[in-house]
């Protein structure tokens, strides 16, 4: 894990020296985490379109063989094969992507692995916020109205795309059966809770990362659509 924090630390140092914005370089280093994470998720986004295309007949499984448990594990494993679809291909991608997730975090979280690498190092984004300091620190230091609404915003627009892109993440599924349902509520919940008590360069990572993978959601499921639409015309 610390191969993996010195290696974004370094790129996060040199995309501060090229933009001399903290908050721009942290932008960037989510552009670059998410380009290079992009086929993962793809492969992610793939996998829960086709748990959304059988998720019919899995339902119709479920409540036909809703008394015999055995019998419903075996038929959902025949569901599954005959479909070429894995009920862990949409997780497989994100837990390889945690080790990368924990390790920007960690160099976010160590204000010190900038200012001991960038002489006159500034932690503000647009000279606004101090992204050093979570929004508790800012409010007790009374730092200005300026740097109230920054700060404040971030954390709750984290919170909202997190919702949003777990709804198209989920869109189609049983995500009651699956527990997916408290999940949708619950994540946003805590990136909420953990965006307003950390550095706010978390949320704002947060955020673009969110943003970024939104579209990548939109993007990627569109041609989907479309094909579905002209299977339904003929």
């Amino acid at each position: 894990m610390d191969f993996l924090k010195n290696i974004f630390a370094q790129i996060l140092i040199f995309f501060y020296n090229i933009t001399a914005d903290y908050g721009l370089a942290i932008i960037l280093l989510t552009l670059l985490v998410r380009l290079v994470t992009l086929p993962l998720s793809i492969k992610q986004i793939n996998s829960t379109r086709a748990m959304q295309r059988i998720a019919p007949e899995q339902k119709k499984l479920q409540e036909k063989y809703k008394d015999n448990p055995d019998k419903l594990n075996k038929e959902m494993l025949e569901l599954y094969k005959i479909n070429k679809v894995s009920p862990f291909g949409g997780c497989l991608p994100l837990l390889i992507q945690f080790p990368v997730i924990i390790a920007v975090f960690a160099v976010l979280k160590d204000p010190k692995i900038m200012s001991d690498a960038i002489p006159g190092f500034s932690p503000f984004f647009a000279g606004l916020v101090d992204l050093n300091k979570s929004f508790a620190q800012l409010i007790k230091e009374g730092t200005g109205i300026a740097a109230y609404i920054i700060p404040a915003v971030i954390p709750i627009l984290a919170a909202v795309t997190t919702y949003f892109q777990s709804k198209l993440m989920t869109a189609g599924q049983n995500t009651e059966a699956a527990g997916m349902g408290t999940m949708t509520m619950l994540m946003p919940l805590m990136i909420l809770f953990f965006g307003y008590s950390l550095p706010q360069g978390l949320p704002l990572y947060w955020l673009v990362g969110n943003i970024f993978q939104i579209a990548q959601n939109l993007v990627f499921s569109r041609p989907a659509a479309v094909a579905e639409q002209g299977g339904e015309e003929q």
